[in-house]
Protein backbone atom coordinates (compact mmCIF):
# COMPACT_ATOMS: atom_id res chain seq x y z
CA UNK A 1 0.00 0.00 0.00
CA UNK A 2 2.97 2.03 0.81
CA UNK A 3 4.25 1.25 -2.56
CA UNK A 4 1.40 2.03 -3.94
CA UNK A 5 0.65 5.56 -3.00
CA UNK A 6 4.17 6.66 -2.87
CA UNK A 7 3.98 5.72 -6.75
CA UNK A 8 0.75 7.36 -7.07
CA UNK A 9 1.95 10.73 -5.49
CA UNK A 10 4.48 10.61 -8.54
CA UNK A 11 2.39 10.00 -10.96
CA UNK A 12 0.28 13.53 -9.45
CA UNK A 13 3.47 15.52 -9.30
CA UNK A 14 4.43 14.66 -13.22
CA UNK A 15 0.97 15.22 -14.81
CA UNK A 16 0.24 18.32 -12.21
CA UNK A 17 -2.92 17.27 -10.39
CA UNK A 18 -3.63 19.18 -7.10
CA UNK A 19 -5.71 17.66 -4.73
CA UNK A 20 -6.18 20.87 -2.25
CA UNK A 21 -8.49 23.22 -2.80
CA UNK A 22 -6.59 25.63 -5.21
CA UNK A 23 -7.60 28.76 -3.39
CA UNK A 24 -6.16 31.49 -4.14
CA UNK A 25 -6.48 35.67 -3.52
CA UNK A 26 -6.51 38.42 -6.43
CA UNK A 27 -6.85 41.59 -6.33
CA UNK A 28 -7.80 44.02 -8.58
CA UNK A 29 -7.23 47.56 -8.72
CA UNK A 30 -5.07 50.65 -7.61
CA UNK A 31 -2.63 49.49 -4.36
CA UNK A 32 -3.48 52.41 -3.09
CA UNK A 33 -7.05 52.06 -3.12
CA UNK A 34 -9.20 50.20 -0.10
CA UNK A 35 -10.54 46.90 -0.70
CA UNK A 36 -14.30 47.67 -0.83
CA UNK A 37 -15.63 45.01 -3.11
CA UNK A 38 -15.72 41.42 -3.48
CA UNK A 39 -16.14 39.71 -6.91
CA UNK A 40 -17.67 35.53 -6.56
CA UNK A 41 -17.46 33.48 -9.90
CA UNK A 42 -16.20 30.77 -11.96
CA UNK A 43 -13.49 31.53 -14.32
CA UNK A 44 -16.37 32.43 -16.64
CA UNK A 45 -16.74 35.53 -14.32
CA UNK A 46 -13.23 36.73 -13.79
CA UNK A 47 -12.16 35.99 -17.89
CA UNK A 48 -15.68 37.90 -19.12
CA UNK A 49 -15.11 40.56 -17.36
CA UNK A 50 -11.73 42.86 -16.89
CA UNK A 51 -12.04 43.41 -13.23
CA UNK A 52 -9.43 46.03 -12.79
CA UNK A 53 -11.12 48.23 -15.25
CA UNK A 54 -14.62 47.90 -13.14
CA UNK A 55 -12.02 48.66 -10.09
CA UNK A 56 -11.01 51.99 -11.73
CA UNK A 57 -14.28 52.45 -12.72
CA UNK A 58 -15.50 52.30 -8.82
CA UNK A 59 -12.88 54.06 -7.67
CA UNK A 60 -12.22 50.95 -4.84
CA UNK A 61 -10.10 47.72 -5.01
CA UNK A 62 -12.11 44.37 -5.50
CA UNK A 63 -10.51 41.49 -3.90
CA UNK A 64 -11.74 37.50 -4.74
CA UNK A 65 -10.95 34.24 -3.80
CA UNK A 66 -11.07 32.10 -6.94
CA UNK A 67 -11.13 28.24 -7.31
CA UNK A 68 -11.00 26.48 -10.47
CA UNK A 69 -14.27 24.83 -11.43
CA UNK A 70 -16.40 26.46 -8.53
CA UNK A 71 -20.01 27.62 -8.10
CA UNK A 72 -22.14 29.35 -5.36
CA UNK A 73 -21.52 26.39 -2.27
CA UNK A 74 -17.86 27.04 -2.86
CA UNK A 75 -18.52 31.11 -3.43
CA UNK A 76 -20.80 31.16 0.04
CA UNK A 77 -17.81 29.45 2.06
CA UNK A 78 -14.93 31.62 0.82
CA UNK A 79 -17.32 35.00 0.89
CA UNK A 80 -16.73 35.16 4.91
CA UNK A 81 -13.53 35.98 3.97
CA UNK A 82 -14.39 39.09 2.99
CA UNK A 83 -16.54 40.33 5.36
CA UNK A 84 -16.22 43.74 5.29
CA UNK A 85 -17.13 44.21 1.79
CA UNK A 86 -19.30 46.85 1.08
CA UNK A 87 -19.98 45.73 -2.42
CA UNK A 88 -20.29 42.17 -4.01
CA UNK A 89 -20.17 41.18 -7.50
CA UNK A 90 -21.23 37.40 -8.67
CA UNK A 91 -21.05 36.02 -11.75
CA UNK A 92 -23.40 33.37 -13.14
CA UNK A 93 -23.97 31.45 -15.57
CA UNK A 94 -26.39 28.41 -17.18
CA UNK A 95 -23.14 26.53 -17.11
CA UNK A 96 -22.20 27.83 -12.94
CA UNK A 97 -25.80 26.62 -12.21
CA UNK A 98 -26.58 23.23 -13.06
CA UNK A 99 -26.14 21.36 -10.50
CA UNK A 100 -24.71 18.07 -12.41
CA UNK A 101 -21.33 20.37 -12.43
CA UNK A 102 -20.05 19.23 -9.50
CA UNK A 103 -16.35 21.41 -7.83
CA UNK A 104 -13.43 18.73 -7.99
CA UNK A 105 -12.53 20.64 -4.47
CA UNK A 106 -16.20 21.10 -3.04
CA UNK A 107 -15.63 18.41 -0.32
CA UNK A 108 -12.55 20.35 0.99
CA UNK A 109 -14.70 23.86 0.64
CA UNK A 110 -17.98 22.82 2.17
CA UNK A 111 -19.00 21.25 5.22
CA UNK A 112 -20.65 17.98 4.99
CA UNK A 113 -23.47 18.77 7.46
CA UNK A 114 -23.84 21.50 4.73
CA UNK A 115 -23.91 19.56 2.05
CA UNK A 116 -26.48 16.85 3.40
CA UNK A 117 -28.56 19.55 4.72
CA UNK A 118 -28.65 21.40 1.24
CA UNK A 119 -29.57 18.09 -0.05
CA UNK A 120 -32.49 17.38 2.07
CA UNK A 121 -33.90 20.57 1.59
CA UNK A 122 -33.85 20.58 -2.32
CA UNK A 123 -35.52 17.34 -2.09
CA UNK A 124 -32.87 15.73 -4.56
CA UNK A 125 -32.99 12.65 -6.05
CA UNK A 126 -30.96 9.52 -4.44
CA UNK A 127 -28.74 8.98 -7.50
CA UNK A 128 -27.27 12.48 -7.16
CA UNK A 129 -27.68 12.45 -3.00
CA UNK A 130 -25.18 9.51 -3.79
CA UNK A 131 -23.04 11.04 -6.13
CA UNK A 132 -22.88 14.28 -4.56
CA UNK A 133 -22.00 12.55 -0.82
CA UNK A 134 -19.94 10.33 -2.35
CA UNK A 135 -16.86 13.38 -3.04
CA UNK A 136 -15.91 13.75 0.43
CA UNK A 137 -14.79 9.92 0.36
CA UNK A 138 -12.88 10.35 -2.97
CA UNK A 139 -11.60 13.62 -1.21
CA UNK A 140 -10.69 11.75 1.69
CA UNK A 141 -9.34 8.86 -0.23
CA UNK A 142 -6.40 11.58 -2.22
CA UNK A 143 -4.66 11.63 0.69
CA UNK A 144 -3.22 8.46 0.26
CA UNK A 145 -4.04 8.05 -3.25
CA UNK A 146 -3.82 11.49 -4.89
CA UNK A 147 -4.57 9.99 -8.67
CA UNK A 148 -8.12 8.70 -7.64
CA UNK A 149 -10.96 9.43 -9.14
CA UNK A 150 -8.69 11.67 -11.94
CA UNK A 151 -8.23 8.98 -14.65
CA UNK A 152 -8.86 11.03 -17.38
CA UNK A 153 -6.59 13.66 -16.35
CA UNK A 154 -3.99 11.54 -15.73
CA UNK A 155 -4.25 10.27 -19.16
CA UNK A 156 -4.27 13.44 -21.16
CA UNK A 157 -1.32 15.13 -18.67
CA UNK A 158 0.63 11.84 -19.84
CA UNK A 159 -0.22 12.21 -23.50
CA UNK A 160 0.82 16.09 -22.92
CA UNK A 161 4.20 15.30 -21.26
CA UNK A 162 5.30 13.06 -24.31
CA UNK A 163 3.95 15.07 -26.55
CA UNK A 164 6.38 17.66 -24.70
CA UNK A 165 9.26 15.16 -25.08
CA UNK A 166 9.00 14.49 -28.41
CA UNK A 167 8.76 18.19 -29.20
CA UNK A 168 5.61 18.15 -30.80
CA UNK A 169 2.10 20.21 -29.93
CA UNK A 170 -1.34 19.76 -29.55
CA UNK A 171 -4.24 21.64 -29.65
CA UNK A 172 -5.16 22.96 -25.85
CA UNK A 173 -8.00 20.59 -25.23
CA UNK A 174 -9.33 20.34 -21.89
CA UNK A 175 -11.64 18.52 -20.38
CA UNK A 176 -14.28 20.30 -18.88
CA UNK A 177 -14.78 23.60 -19.24
CA UNK A 178 -11.73 24.71 -18.21
CA UNK A 179 -9.84 23.93 -15.21
CA UNK A 180 -7.63 27.11 -14.41
CA UNK A 181 -9.86 29.78 -12.75
CA UNK A 182 -8.87 32.99 -14.53
CA UNK A 183 -5.68 34.21 -16.40
CA UNK A 184 -4.19 37.40 -16.45
CA UNK A 185 -4.44 37.13 -20.02
CA UNK A 186 -7.30 35.50 -22.67
CA UNK A 187 -7.26 33.52 -25.41
CA UNK A 188 -7.62 34.74 -29.06
CA UNK A 189 -8.38 31.73 -30.27
CA UNK A 190 -11.96 31.39 -31.81
CA UNK A 191 -14.44 28.33 -31.68
CA UNK A 192 -15.60 29.21 -34.62
CA UNK A 193 -11.80 27.72 -36.40
CA UNK A 194 -12.27 25.03 -34.64
CA UNK A 195 -12.20 21.99 -37.28
CA UNK A 196 -15.31 19.56 -37.11
CA UNK A 197 -13.49 17.13 -35.56
CA UNK A 198 -12.39 19.18 -32.22
CA UNK A 199 -15.95 20.48 -31.83
CA UNK A 200 -17.33 17.04 -31.82
CA UNK A 201 -15.11 16.02 -29.32
CA UNK A 202 -15.43 19.06 -27.57
CA UNK A 203 -19.23 18.61 -27.34
CA UNK A 204 -19.29 14.52 -26.52
CA UNK A 205 -16.89 15.70 -23.47
CA UNK A 206 -19.33 18.48 -22.41
CA UNK A 207 -21.93 16.37 -22.51
CA UNK A 208 -20.80 13.48 -20.73
CA UNK A 209 -19.42 16.30 -18.09
CA UNK A 210 -22.72 18.10 -17.65
CA UNK A 211 -24.96 15.26 -17.70
CA UNK A 212 -28.79 16.53 -17.81
CA UNK A 213 -28.85 20.30 -16.61
CA UNK A 214 -30.94 20.89 -13.68
CA UNK A 215 -31.27 24.41 -11.61
CA UNK A 216 -33.01 23.79 -8.42
CA UNK A 217 -30.55 21.75 -5.55
CA UNK A 218 -27.65 22.62 -3.36
CA UNK A 219 -26.07 25.44 -5.65
CA UNK A 220 -29.26 27.04 -5.95
CA UNK A 221 -29.75 27.28 -1.89
CA UNK A 222 -26.40 28.44 -1.61
CA UNK A 223 -27.13 31.17 -4.07
CA UNK A 224 -29.66 32.41 -1.92
CA UNK A 225 -27.91 32.27 0.73
CA UNK A 226 -24.64 34.10 -0.32
CA UNK A 227 -27.01 36.96 -2.01
CA UNK A 228 -28.82 37.31 1.56
CA UNK A 229 -25.56 37.71 3.23
CA UNK A 230 -24.47 39.80 0.60
CA UNK A 231 -27.63 42.44 1.04
CA UNK A 232 -26.40 42.53 4.77
CA UNK A 233 -23.04 43.87 3.75
CA UNK A 234 -24.04 46.67 1.73
CA UNK A 235 -24.50 46.81 -2.76
CA UNK A 236 -25.05 43.42 -4.44
CA UNK A 237 -24.84 43.32 -8.34
CA UNK A 238 -25.01 39.60 -10.39
CA UNK A 239 -23.68 39.67 -13.59
CA UNK A 240 -25.07 36.42 -16.00
CA UNK A 241 -22.49 35.31 -18.23
CA UNK A 242 -23.13 33.91 -21.92
CA UNK A 243 -22.08 31.06 -23.16
CA UNK A 244 -21.56 29.77 -26.69
CA UNK A 245 -24.74 29.83 -29.29
CA UNK A 246 -22.92 25.86 -30.21
CA UNK A 247 -23.41 25.47 -25.86
CA UNK A 248 -26.91 26.49 -25.90
CA UNK A 249 -28.29 24.60 -29.00
CA UNK A 250 -26.74 21.09 -28.68
CA UNK A 251 -26.36 20.66 -24.42
CA UNK A 252 -29.76 22.51 -23.28
CA UNK A 253 -33.39 21.72 -24.55
CA UNK A 254 -35.84 24.78 -24.06
CA UNK A 255 -37.28 23.22 -20.65
CA UNK A 256 -33.68 23.09 -19.22
CA UNK A 257 -33.21 27.01 -20.60
CA UNK A 258 -36.75 27.98 -18.75
CA UNK A 259 -35.78 26.07 -15.42
CA UNK A 260 -32.64 28.35 -15.83
CA UNK A 261 -34.60 31.06 -15.92
CA UNK A 262 -36.62 30.20 -12.99
CA UNK A 263 -33.89 29.68 -11.04
CA UNK A 264 -32.93 33.14 -11.48
CA UNK A 265 -36.43 34.82 -10.85
CA UNK A 266 -36.30 33.10 -7.78
CA UNK A 267 -33.19 34.84 -6.66
CA UNK A 268 -34.93 38.08 -7.30
CA UNK A 269 -37.64 37.52 -5.47
CA UNK A 270 -35.67 36.45 -2.37
CA UNK A 271 -33.63 39.33 -2.82
CA UNK A 272 -34.95 42.01 -4.75
CA UNK A 273 -32.45 44.82 -3.61
CA UNK A 274 -30.03 43.33 -6.43
CA UNK A 275 -29.26 44.70 -8.99
CA UNK A 276 -28.86 42.50 -12.47
CA UNK A 277 -27.06 42.50 -15.60
CA UNK A 278 -27.83 40.26 -18.14
CA UNK A 279 -24.33 39.69 -20.22
CA UNK A 280 -26.10 36.63 -21.96
CA UNK A 281 -28.99 38.99 -23.70
CA UNK A 282 -26.26 41.26 -25.53
CA UNK A 283 -27.02 40.80 -29.07
CA UNK A 284 -24.18 38.84 -30.95
CA UNK A 285 -22.67 37.93 -27.85
CA UNK A 286 -23.11 34.39 -27.68
CA UNK A 287 -21.52 33.94 -31.68
CA UNK A 288 -18.54 31.02 -31.76
CA UNK A 289 -16.42 34.38 -32.47
CA UNK A 290 -16.03 35.23 -28.99
CA UNK A 291 -15.43 32.57 -27.11
CA UNK A 292 -12.05 30.09 -26.76
CA UNK A 293 -14.07 27.37 -26.04
CA UNK A 294 -17.49 26.44 -25.59
CA UNK A 295 -18.14 28.48 -22.12
CA UNK A 296 -15.58 30.86 -21.94
CA UNK A 297 -15.45 34.62 -24.07
CA UNK A 298 -11.69 34.85 -25.36
CA UNK A 299 -10.51 38.26 -25.46
CA UNK A 300 -12.33 39.96 -28.00
CA UNK A 301 -15.73 38.63 -26.28
CA UNK A 302 -14.61 40.33 -22.84
CA UNK A 303 -13.78 43.52 -25.29
CA UNK A 304 -17.68 43.56 -25.55
CA UNK A 305 -18.43 42.53 -22.17
CA UNK A 306 -16.71 44.83 -20.16
CA UNK A 307 -17.86 48.00 -21.29
CA UNK A 308 -21.52 46.64 -21.45
CA UNK A 309 -21.03 45.59 -18.12
CA UNK A 310 -19.48 49.54 -16.83
CA UNK A 311 -21.94 50.86 -18.65
CA UNK A 312 -24.52 49.24 -16.62
CA UNK A 313 -23.52 50.34 -13.74
CA UNK A 314 -24.73 53.73 -13.93
CA UNK A 315 -24.15 55.97 -10.90
CA UNK A 316 -22.84 53.61 -8.85
CA UNK A 317 -19.53 54.16 -6.60
CA UNK A 318 -17.99 52.74 -3.94
CA UNK A 319 -14.81 54.39 -3.13
CA UNK A 320 -14.30 57.10 -0.87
Amino acid sequence: MLCASLATYALASVVGIQNRAATGHKRFGGADRPVEALVSGSSLTYGGVNWTQVADRLGTAIESWPVPGSAPPEWEQLQRRSPRARATFVGVSVYDLNEESICDFRASIVPLRQTLADLRASRSSMTFVRRLSSRYALTWSRAVLPTAGWSDRVMFGLRDKARSLLGTSAANEQLGAALQVAGDTLSEERVSDWPKDRLLRRLASMRSNQGTPWFSGPKHLALLRLLQQARRQGVIVVVVLPVSQVYLENILDDQMRADFEASLADAKRVVPEAAWVRLDRLDGLTSSDYFFDLVHLNAQGQRIATPEFVRALGGLRIGR
